[in-house]
């Protein structure tokens, strides 16, 4: 992370918030008053004596001061009002022993039971962000940031009562707050690229600790932090549907979830035909929902799984005729469906053991995909669109995930070279 990027806001927010600071009367009793802690607060000294290349300290009050000071700036000034603290150390490795600082952190984290939101190494950079959270709250948000050039590590901790959804928005402000200047929002959340008539979009992977329970309602903490897929495209017209999906996906050591909204604005017109499992949909009468997964990244057919349901929860996936443990396949995963005021709701869990995929000690990029057919408007739509003739090198991708070692029954269908062949 290069300092200088983000050190003038850092000094400007510093200068703006001691100035007031220094005007108030009771400065004295203010700093008694001013008590730092909590829920979500991680105390960033250290057991040794270590100095800091940057300290930032923004206490309780000191907030609620910069909040009153950028009362224009709206987005950024109701984010602040979320917040309680943000402590910043940055650290010269030339000095410390990053990994152990690292490890130290990493073991107060786990003590306290938080949960890695994305970990991500990148040429430039490695960046970790874990959250400390439960249903309906984040208390405190961990950001260690280790870039190849300069040799700096630096940690944040930002504490607060932080609505879920708004987690996003913080991360990608933080450079407002005077913390640092790191791109999350791009990490975070999909791209669109367009790419001739269709459109090709990235979704970061997000391992969990606590998968959902499988049972049609996405109320579980995981879904709140997961990122999401939106704005479907007709597969012809290419433009957004009018009744849109909202889907989420992570992943755990054991399986793959992924959470739909299909928003229908006449949710008594949602067509059901089929009854019963393994059954491929109509897909001329009736809704149904896919999610499609080329572990190998190769843009065919052939590597391509592809998981179905409709509205009452019957699934569908494709499976090889001639694969011997088909039928135990077809009955590992999971599906529960309800349909909701605003239209229907899937939720889906398939096994890792269920799919062929890379060995991989490094995380990797996967094709993902995800398509829905509305009955009532015979509208058939993408997440990132390939288009009625199946661009499968359209797919999206679903970058950094890290699949757990192979079972040894499990064979994979394509080398090494081959696999990095396709991730380019």
């Amino acid at each position: 992370m290069k300092l200088h990027r983000y050190q003038f806001l850092l000094f400007m927010l510093l200068f703006l918030v001691f100035s007031l600071t220094l005007m108030q009367t009771a400065v004295a009793e203010q700093s008694e008053t001013d008590k730092v802690g909590g829920r979500g607060f991680v105390s960033l000294e250290f057991p040794w004596s270590i100095e800091a290349k940057v300290e930032v300290n923004l206490t309780p009050n000191l907030i609620n001061l910069a909040s009153k000071s950028l009362s224009n700036a709206a987005e950024v000034s109701e984010l602040i009002q979320m917040l309680s603290g943000i402590y910043v150390r940055t650290y010269d490795r030339k000095t410390v022993d990053e990994q152990e600082l690292v490890n130290y952190f990493r073991q107060k984290l786990e003590k306290d039971k938080w949960e890695v939101l994305f970990k991500i190494e990148e040429d430039k950079e490695t960046v970790e962000i874990n959250l400390l959270f439960d249903e309906d709250k984040v208390y405190g948000i961990f950001v260690i940031v280790i870039p190849k050039m300069p040799e700096e590590a630096t940690f944040v901790n930002i504490v607060g009562k932080i609505a879920p959804e708004r987690v996003e928005d913080l991360l990608r402000n933080l450079s407002n707050f005077g913390a640092m200047d790191i791109n999350v929002s791009r990490k975070l959340k999909e791209q669109s690229i367009p790419i001739g008539n269709t459109i090709r979009r990235e979704m970061l992977a997000v391992k969990v600790d606590y998968p959902p329970t499988i049972d049609g309602i996405l109320d579980d903490a995981c879904w709140k932090i997961a990122p999401q897929a939106d704005r479907f495209t007709h597969v012809r017209t290419k433009k957004v549907i009018e009744d849109d999906s909202v889907v989420k996906l992570v992943y755990t050591p054991k399986a793959i979830y992924v959470g739909w909204h299909l928003y229908d604005s006449q949710p008594n017109k949602i067509a059901i035909v089929q009854t019963k499992d393994q059954i491929r949909f109509d897909s001329a009468i009736e809704d149904w929902v896919s999610f499609s997964i080329d572990p190998f990244h190769s843009h065919r057919f052939a590597d391509r799984t592809f998981f179905m349901a409709n509205p009452l929860g019957k699934k569908y996936v494709k499976i090889d005729p001639e694969d011997p443990e088909r039928d135990k396949r077809i009955s590992q995963w999971n599906v529960a469906a309800k349909i909701v005021k605003d239209g229907w709701i899937v939720e889906m869990e398939i096994p890792w053991e269920m799919l062929d995929y890379p060995e991989a000690a490094e995380p990797i990029r996967m094709g993902v995909n995800f398509d829905r057919f509305q009955a009532r408007t015979w509208t058939h739509s993408w997440w990132s669109n390939i288009g009625a003739t199946e661009r499968y090198e359209d797919d999206g991708h679903w970058l950094h995930v890290l699949p757990p070692p192979k079972s040894p029954d499990m064979q994979g269908s394509l080398n090494t070279l081959e696999v990095d062949r396709y991730s380019e």
